[in-house]
């Protein structure tokens, strides 16, 4: 079982935004959950999961879906 203090400590480092955005590939509307880490100033978006991926997959942070994804607050 996870120690909860770690997982909250990972938590703490961590935003996450959950959005609906057009794929640039499908052409189709994907939702989308991201997450981005703390560790850096300069840390990028990575997408966790995608509606248009089976459960759990998504391919290469998938940064044709972040496109001005910190503009979209």
């Amino acid at each position: 079982m996870s120690d909860p203090e770690v997982l909250d400590r990972i938590l703490q480092t961590c935003s996450f935004r959950s959005r609906d955005v057009v794929c640039p590939n499908k052409d189709k509307i994907a939702s989308i959950t991201a997450a981005k880490f703390h560790v850096e100033d300069d840390e990028d978006w990575s997408v966790l999961e995608c509606s248009l991926q089976p459960d759990g997959e998504v391919n290469c942070a998938m940064s044709c879906l972040l496109r001005d994804f910190d503009k979209n607050n």
